[in-house]
């Protein structure tokens, strides 16, 4: 049976299933938490400000398809609960041009259950920590906002590579992020987060997933009756645009990762700085991972 890494959850959710020899393959792989960053991903505190969010999900999935969409495992049932925590700081200065500059973390930790045919197993702990050391935000206009960091994802808790479930992937990524956020009139709104994730090789079991690009996007509207409501069409799109490779050399076909996930959010903001976020995405497209359904609770509030 396959070696499998799946994610879907706040920070970044890691699940491994696999036979209990040396061979293993990695599916389905990724550190970055897709469909994490539909809301406001651009607009980051004011200078000299502090921002705190809380990522709370549940993910689940009864398949996990091949290139052609297929179920390859029988009897697969995964659920996973995560929890992960963000702290972004503004510093106290800005350029003429206005550009800002923010540092954050995001420290994570999750409990996963897997069952493949008879085979139980569960594991609770700790994912990884999420460092950026600097995000630059610029706004061209009052209604459109822009964002670029460099970041990385640092392996935390036990990892057993004979073990059905794991909370860590176990391996180091380095992601390339992007956000945009246009206000294109005062009741609609467009925003798009892409990310280049670059990953390292998994040191237990010598295998290293591709490289991924993945972009969450949402638009919303808010109601000029309640302007502090606004619901969405939410969502992520997932492209893994190298190979991945095990510790014999290349995999065969590539192993490559693809999602489409849509669904409904709603965000209700209790002032100018604060909100809570509520959304379910479904996965109506994959290859090469898991298909399953998450169900989000988003918070933020300055501190």
């Amino acid at each position: 049976m396959k070696k499998l890494v799946l994610c879907g959850a706040a920070l970044a959710l890691g699940l491994s299933s696999g036979s209990r020899d040396a061979a293993a393959t990695e599916n389905g792989a990724t550190n970055w938490p897709i469909g994490v960053n539909t809301i406001l991903p651009a607009l980051l505190p004011p200078p000299g400000n502090t921002q705190f969010y809380s990522y709370t999900v549940r993910y689940s999935a009864n398949r996990f398809v091949d290139a052609g969409g297929k179920s390859i495992i029988p009897g697969l049932k995964l659920t996973q609960y995560a929890q992960a925590f963000r702290f972004v700081h503004t510093w106290d200065y800005q350029t003429e041009g206005g550009v800002r500059f923010s540092s954050g973390m995001i420290p994570s930790a999750d409990y996963t259950k897997l069952r493949i045919g008879g085979m139980p197993d569960d594991a609770t702990g700790f994912n990884q920590v999420y460092l950026t050391p600097l995000y630059l935000t610029y706004s061209p206009s009052p209604s459109l906002h822009l964002l670029t960091g460099f970041s990385g994802f640092v392996p935390l808790g036990n990892f057993d590579r004979n073990g059905l479930a794991n909370t860590t992937s176990n391996y180091r990524s380095y992601v390339q992020e992007f956000g945009l956020t246009w206000f294109i009139t005062p009741a609609w709104e467009l925003s798009m987060s892409p990310t280049l994730s670059f990953n390292e090789r998994n040191k237990a079991t010598g295998y290293r997933s591709g490289n991924v690009l993945n972009t969450d996007f949402s638009v919303g509207y808010r109601p000029s009756s309640m302007p502090q409501l606004q619901l969405s069409l939410a969502g992520y799109h997932t492209y893994q645009f190298s190979d991945d490779r095990a510790e014999a050399g290349a995999v065969a076909g590539g192993n490559r990762l693809k999602k489409l996930g849509l669904g409904p959010q709603v965000f209700y903001a209790f002032d100018k700085a604060s909100g809570i976020v509520f959304k379910a995405l479904h996965e109506v497209d994959v290859e090469n991972g898991p298909k399953g359904n998450s169900f989000w609770v988003q918070f933020s509030t300055p501190i």
